[in-house]
């Protein structure tokens, strides 16, 4: 089976070329720039370049929907009613990509546009590396690949024997977390929640751990449908399922774990 042969995995898989292709620009952050998204970060060109560029493909493709986007907020694809609900991260990982250290990748989760913004509704999901041109794509009930191949988590289900990716921007980790990376096998902090999630779904970690309170939808609905399809769990740190969203300022702790018991025993570890 090979998701990118689908219609909606074709224009997912093609939406990540040319926004690759677009990015031809210097990385280096500029903060002249006045422009602030609606959660008040400053958008850097490589931000506002891509997302036009994937506002341009999805209008031009005459999909009838509504493009939630990171950088501008909501913008029409066409005057007829709209079936689809695109929530858009243009680039996840901005400081990574501004300073050539990686990771960072061009997110989109598909939903059905009266359905809340929420994991539980992503009907297809596109999380695309920016470094590499074959992006990973997930259908609800059909899995999750890379190409042709699929990717399934690695199984893992306790906490010394995980490789974990902790987020720890902008925050001093509180000792339950210090005891949880002091006792898991080994620790990476990534700056790029979609790619530390799709880290989890590909085995190459077993968990990724966000407790800020301030990762937002945009970064996280369509690399957590990728990590379900894949045979993981994703959760908030309470324990409970990812709620909805009311708008993608709303922000939210998460721990996506390769298996439920994983991402128990994390949620366990850090009350």
């Amino acid at each position: 089976m090979r998701l990118s042969s689908e219609p909606v995995g074709k224009l997912l898989t093609e939406l990540h070329t040319v926004v690759r292709a677009a990015l031809t620009i210097p990385r280096g952050s500029d903060n002249s720039l006045r422009q602030r998204n609606p959660k008040g970060d400053v958008s850097q060109p490589f931000d506002l370049i891509a997302e036009q560029c994937a506002h341009e493909y999805l209008r031009h493709e005459e999909l009838h929907g509504v493009l939630l986007s990171e950088e501008s907020g909501t913008l029409e694809l066409g005057p007829a009613r709209p079936e689809f609900r695109f929530v858009l991260d243009p680039v996840d990982g901005s400081d990574n990509y501004a300073r050539g250290i990686g990771p960072s990748a061009v997110c989109l989760a598909v939903l059905p546009v009266a359905a809340p913004i929420a994991v539980a509704n992503v009907e297809w999901s596109l999380v695309g590396d920016l470094e590499s041109a074959t992006p990973v794509l997930a259908r609800r009930g059909g899995g999750a690949y890379r190409g042709e191949t699929s990717v399934q988590t690695s199984g893992v289900e306790r906490i010394e024997e995980a490789f974990v990716s902790v987020e720890l921007n902008h925050f001093a980790p509180p000792p339950a977390l210090g005891a949880l990376m002091a006792r898991a096998r080994g620790v990476r902090c990534f700056g790029c929640a979609s790619r530390a999630l799709t880290l989890v779904a590909t085995g190459a970690l077993d968990a990724h751990i966000d407790i800020r309170s301030r990762v937002t939808p945009e970064s996280f609905l369509a690399a957590a449908l990728v990590v379900e399809e894949a045979g993981g769990c994703v959760l908030e740190a309470s324990g409970q399922p990812l709620g909805a969203a009311k708008q993608l300022t709303d922000r939210f702790s998460l721990v996506a774990a390769a298996t439920s018991e994983l991402a128990h025993a994390i949620v366990d570890m850090l009350r």
